[in-house]
């Protein structure tokens, strides 16, 4: 097994490029479960609890 190396050091290039992958990673992520969502829960009774769920929460604020 390879040693670890310690105190690397990563160039400001390198960190941007990570950064934003990270961030467009993220993302893309959010649109896959937004999908997922408008084609498999619209309807569903997983949909019906979770409006239940905010609507309590929204009942619960506005008092």
């Amino acid at each position: 097994m390879a040693p670890v190396r310690e105190n690397v050091r990563v160039s400001t290039t390198v960190e941007a490029i990570l950064v934003t992958a990270l961030v467009f990673g993220i993302v893309v992520a959010m649109f896959v479960l937004i999908y997922a969502w408008e084609k498999w829960g619209k309807g569903s009774r997983l949909e019906q609890r979770v409006d239940r769920i905010f609507d309590r929460l929204g009942n619960l604020f506005d008092r």
